[in-house]
């Protein structure tokens, strides 16, 4: 009874005004999307119903779309969808063109309808794609916290209609693209591998032996070269020659770095099977990188922090414009650093160090294999209300992780597993920025180290630069701090956002691209996601 009493309503508001023969036939199509009914219009889905009506209402509930010949326009813009990673077809693109070919042939009112409806939930569908994503990343990450973009549907309708009667929603849709430059770099990147997949894979290179060295001949080098061409590392004589001379070697070099592998020159079993990746794969990870930036761009501030767990990268963004960056070590696969976003709000400089429970059992068995562990490394032992212990006092034969009723505190100095220095955004993982004492792990090309914080290389420019700004600090201010080896807490004036993001790919026009290793396994799923076709439940 609810449903014909809600329907006849509808029917009354829809027909409340004097009925034009021309758009009984849109309001066929709209009816069952306003009273919330699963819609389909020549088996498309309705993605975005409360947009759609939305625009409509705004519209009074005319054609939005009636200017056929800027419908067209438009259509090539859904089909412009695929250089930001996306897919046409999400957006109801070969349907909206056998609708627009029934126009231009029969100009029936029934497709005219047809077409309009699925062209207005198309282009507000692919809007909220560009502005927050397809996937919704809190299906992939228990630890996302990102807000995702809030889209008002009246909002979008106002400007819907704004840009089609300006015919500038060219325009419009640029503007919700992401500005961040790695975003643009990747969409150069995913045009460059698309058309390599196009042209056909050459062979997979086999070498004679184990490892391909300076000076050394290969029946394979040939190839080698060619490969190194197409993706734009070696621009040399692809002659026949098998000598793996000093300017190809330069080439693999620098595809070397590009992937994240040492960079010595020598073709071993790592740089081999990356040297065999097909342009298809290159393609997918552009295509997963794509999304994630599209998961924040729209949440950036004009100064913020980006670490990198896959690239083991720290950034430092200003006006979205990338203004220094550094090493950095992450977590373990067991112990992965989570995905989320913070805000930075103190340094501590000569912090000291609490030993979590969960790895307290290491510093027990130090202590049963040297008893003086604790003082070569300035650990103290307090009770739960941090008052001093004698740890002469504890027997340690029999002492477990389970059993040990103390904390570890490490206090400042070099030793500190913390180092001297630690950047604090509050957060209920307990993970943060550091210094480190095991500065030997940064020239590592795989660095997932740690129970989960963040490592920085070079922590000390890092706090200039977050200080220098607006709280004044020097870097003489920094070190003399540090020097005198009393903890000390400092508040920032502003804020800094820090994002935790997982990119495997990335890079921009300056150093080039980066692809690296998928540390996490986290790219499979994403990619399956994304590349589904479209259901009410993916956005």
């Amino acid at each position: 009874m609810k449903f014909f009493r809600q329907t006849a309503l509808v029917s009354c508001f829809l027909l409340g005004t004097p009925v034009l023969a021309e758009n009984q036939y849109l309001q066929q199509q709209l009816e069952p999307i306003l009273i919330g009914e699963s819609h389909t219009i020549e088996e498309q889905q309705i993605h975005s119903p409360e947009m759609t009506i939305a625009t409509y209402k705004a519209n009074g509930f005319e054609q939005v779309w009636a200017d056929i010949k800027y419908a067209k326009q438009v259509l090539n813009l859904i089909a412009q969808s695929e250089l930001e990673g996306l897919s046409p077809n999400d957006y109801h693109f070969d349907t909206l063109l056998a609708l627009i070919d029934e126009v231009d042939k029969r100009g029936t009112d029934a497709a005219e309808a047809q077409f309009d409806v699925l062209m207005t939930d198309a282009i507000m569908t692919y809007a909220k794609h560009l502005i927050r994503g397809k996937v919704n990343p809190k299906q992939l990450a228990s630890t996302w916290n990102y807000e995702q973009f809030d889209v008002s549907p009246d909002a979008a309708a106002a400007s819907l209609l704004k840009h089609v009667k300006s015919k500038s929603l060219d325009k419009g849709l640029n503007n919700l693209k992401p500005v961040l430059p790695h975003y643009q770099r990747l969409k150069k990147a995913l045009v460059f591998y698309r058309e390599l997949d196009a042209k056909g894979e050459l062979p997979a290179i086999s070498l004679q032996s184990k490892a391909l060295k300076p000076g050394q001949t290969d029946p394979a080098v040939p190839l080698l070269k060619q490969k190194l061409h197409r993706l734009n590392y070696y621009t040399g004589n692809l002659s026949d020659a098998s000598e793996y001379d000093d300017e190809l070697v330069d080439a693999v070099k620098k595809f070397q770095y590009a992937h994240q592998v040492d960079d010595d020159g020598i073709i071993g079993g790592a740089t081999l099977k990356l040297l065999n990746k097909d342009y298809s794969e290159y393609v997918n990870d552009i295509l997963v990188n794509l999304e994630r930036i599209r998961w924040v761009d729209n949440t950036l501030t004009e100064r913020f922090l980006i670490v990198n767990i896959a690239g083991y990268k720290l950034y430092l963004f200003e006006d979205n414009k990338l203004k220094w960056q550094t090493n950095v070590v992450v977590g373990r696969n067991y112990t992965k650093t989570p995905i989320f976003k913070g805000q930075m709000s103190y340094i501590v400089m000569n912090p000291t160090w609490t030993v979590p429970r969960s790895i307290s059992g290491g510093i027990i068995k130090k202590m049963k294999e040297n008893p003086n562990y604790l003082n070569e490394k300035d650990f103290v032992v307090v009770d739960s209300r941090r008052n001093p212990v004698d740890s002469e006092s504890i027997d340690w034969a029999n002492a477990s992780r389970k059993n040990f009723p103390y904390w570890f505190v490490q206090q400042p100095s070099e030793n500190n597993s913390l180092g001297q220095i630690k950047f604090m955004f509050p957060n209920k993982y307990s993970i943060y920025l550091h210094d480190t004492p095991a500065k030997s792990l940064f020239q590592q090309d795989q660095r997932a180290f740690s129970h989960g914080c963040v490592r920085v290389d070079d922590p000390f420019t890092l706090a200039e630069k977050i200080l220098g700004t607006s709280d004044n600090w020097s870097r003489s201010d920094i070190d003399d701090t540090i020097a005198a080896k009393e903890t000390k807490k400092v508040s920032l004036s502003k804020p800094l956002d820090v994002l935790l993001m997982y990119w495997t790919v990335s890079g921009n026009d300056q150093e080039g691209l980066h692809f690296y290793s998928d540390v996490y396994n986290r790219d499979a799923e994403l990619l399956k996601k994304l590349t589904t076709p479209l259901t009410n439940n993916s956005i």
